[in-house]
């Protein structure tokens, strides 16, 4: 049985820490966001409380599948 892996979310650069790694991304650098990546249209990237100050739209939850 073929089985499709297509991934609806996208690893991109915490805008936050620019790679570093801080709180907002669990000190990996990177976020996973829903694709295509889209910047957080209220903050333009610079981060701000509606992308949990990452700078990405999309932001996959702790629940999410």
């Amino acid at each position: 049985m073929t089985e499709k892996t297509t991934s609806k979310y996208e690893r991109v650069l915490c805008t936050h820490c620019e790679g570093a790694g801080c709180i907002y991304c669990e000190k990996t650098g990177y976020v996973l966001v829903l694709a295509p990546a889209r910047r957080c249209r209220h903050c333009d990237g610079d981060g701000c409380i509606y992308c949990g100050f990452t700078g990405w739209a999309g932001l996959k939850g702790r629940y999410d599948e």
